[in-house]
């Protein structure tokens, strides 16, 4: 016989007893409110489940305590004792909540609550996320969550695979966040100089110096002459370039200078291979050939009906003439663009040097410079706070007095001269394995040996004569150390399309005893002209028509 109303009520198990309180519908909060009774049960404690409620039979009164609900204020959910202390009953605990079985019991103070939950999935283990490759995926509650991977100091994180690779640092480096760092051999090493000489660090090494040196890093305190001289890190076997390197001394410092069809990585400090096809997308080969790229090097293929240039990059049709040809009975007849003459050969086209020829072509104030096949007259506009060059119309000179309200060190900082310099070539020169390069400029500073000049280049600008040219880069243009001291070279590396006016500003900063003493700017103007350099191919088209 049920103990209680099981329409209306529900029965809770209690110490020494038990309790019938009112049924309600699953909800947010549910209050205790028992009913209350004295009868003696007489079976023990058991659970059934009963239509989704649970039903609760107790026998006997263990050690015949009397069992009653109470509460204050005329509230329930507390269980009263022969004594007046109130003690909370966690119904969650005991099971006698009547949640359903998409919620969760959380026991309150006198009540309890059912709190909507998701089902727990696992979505890590069961590889249901969608973490990329560089990422883990961390599991929780109802959800997940993608962390990025992280690697050892020695480890650098393949974005391809998410694996982590090992990273092999030179000599004098060690790996550090998927990097190769320079170790400070002064800070780590206790005893790596004498006592009477202090520690330098210098990338890849260290070196030794009486203390109280005043050079700067990369000079040596010379002790018979008293002079900062410079240290040749190549000689010394000091730097850290690779058997595909060849290791360059410049003033304070060296360089590694990686072999043709490779460059420096600053990150591995390794030369790798130049994918030239990538890096000079549309510059490596001329628009009739595709580029495959190799190991060191690259291949322009021709398209059909196309051969082969001697610079292996550009590709020749037929052309006959530089410029227009005119048919005749049993041979042709080539005329020249404006600007040009027939040579006696009757094909090769001579660009006329009109600023040669006709002095008074253009004012007193500027400069006449020949282009292939025309000229152009340029007037040197000098920046503020300097005056032309009586001596050379191409160079502008600083100002007298302009450092008169300037520290020394800021008017050091300023180009003691600016000049501009010109010239012009034709379109696709051409650059083979057997000529790698074409010298443009030359430039030379100081004989003296205790002078050293460092040289740097950059591209201003490149002003294409119409939307088809391609336009130049810096990379299509080498820096290199010149045969003579403080002297460098300008070369074209790779043949420009044309027309073309290409601006290069080559800084020179001198050195004198390891103190910067000064520095010189040049312009360069490069004018390529629209026609392409004449070869043997047009005279042994005319050999065999005649």
């Amino acid at each position: 016989m049920p103990l209680c109303d099981f329409k209306r009520e529900i029965c809770v198990n209690i110490i020494g007893g038990y309790g019938c309180r009112p049924a309600k519908s699953a909800a947010t909060s549910k209050s205790k409110e028992p009913k209350l009774s004295s009868k003696t049960p007489k079976r023990g404690p058991q659970r059934a489940k009963n239509n989704g409620r649970f039903v609760y039979k107790t026998v006997g009164n263990r050690g015949g305590l009397p069992a009653f609900w109470s509460g204050r204020n005329g509230g329930g959910g507390r269980e009263e004792h022969a004594s007046t202390t109130f003690i909370d009953i966690d119904e969650c605990l005991l099971l006698v909540d009547d949640c359903l079985e998409s919620q969760r019991c959380l026991n309150t103070p006198g009540a309890y609550k059912c709190i909507r939950t998701k089902s727990y999935v696992d979505e890590c283990t069961l590889g249901a996320h969608d973490c990329g490759p560089m990422y883990q995926c961390k599991n929780t509650q109802g959800s997940f969550r993608c962390v990025p991977k992280r690697c050892e100091d020695n480890q650098v994180l393949d974005p391809g695979t998410g694996e982590c690779k090992s990273v092999n640092c030179p000599p004098g480096y060690r790996p550090r966040d998927g990097r190769c760092e320079d170790v400070d051999e002064c800070r780590e090493k206790n005893n790596a100089c004498p006592f009477y000489e202090e520690c330098v660090n210098t990338p890849g090494s260290f070196r030794c110096q009486e203390q109280g040196n005043v050079c700067s890093n990369g000079y040596y305190m010379d002790r018979e002459s008293g002079f900062c001289l410079d240290i040749d890190e190549c000689q010394r076997g000091t730097h850290t370039c690779t058997s595909i390197a060849d290791c360059i001394n410049l003033p304070g410092m060296y360089r590694c200078k990686c072999a043709a069809g490779f460059e420096f990585n600053e990150y591995t400090m390794r030369c790798e291979d130049i994918d030239e096809c990538i890096k000079f997308s549309g510059h490596a080969c001329s628009l009739q050939a595709d580029c495959v790229n190799s190991i060191g090097s690259y291949q322009c293929i021709c398209k059909p009906g196309f051969s082969l240039a001697a610079d292996n990059r550009s590709c020749d049709g037929n052309e006959l003439c530089m410029g227009k040809c005119i048919n005749t009975p049993g041979s042709f007849l080539c005329t020249c663009p404006e600007g040009y003459q027939v040579m006696s050969d009757g094909i090769t086209c001579k660009d006329i040097d009109e600023c040669l020829e006709n002095s008074n072509l253009c004012d007193i104030d500027q400069i006449c410079i020949n282009l292939l096949g025309s000229f152009k007259c340029e007037r040197i506009e000098c920046p503020r706070n300097y005056i032309p060059d009586r001596t050379f119309k191409n160079r502008c000179l600083k100002k007298p007095g302009h450092c008169e309200n300037m520290f020394l060190e800021r008017c050091k900082k300023l180009p003691i001269h600016i000049s501009w310099q010109h010239i012009a070539i034709p379109k696709q020169v051409n650059i083979s394995l057997h000529r790698t390069s074409v010298t443009l400029f030359s430039m030379k500073g100081p004989p003296n040996q205790d002078s050293s000049m460092q040289f740097e280049l950059r591209l201003v600008s490149a002003k294409q004569g119409s939307d088809s040219v391609t336009p130049a880069i810096r990379a299509n243009f080498l820096l290199q150390k010149g045969e003579d001291h403080n002297s460098a070279i300008i070369a074209l590396r790779d043949s420009l399309d044309g027309p073309q006016e290409v601006h290069l500003e080559l800084t020179l900063r001198l050195t004198t005893n390891g103190q910067f003493n000064g520095k010189y700017v040049a312009n360069l103007l490069v004018f390529v002209s629209q026609y392409r350099p004449q070869t043997q191919h047009s005279r042994l088209h005319r050999i065999r028509r005649l």
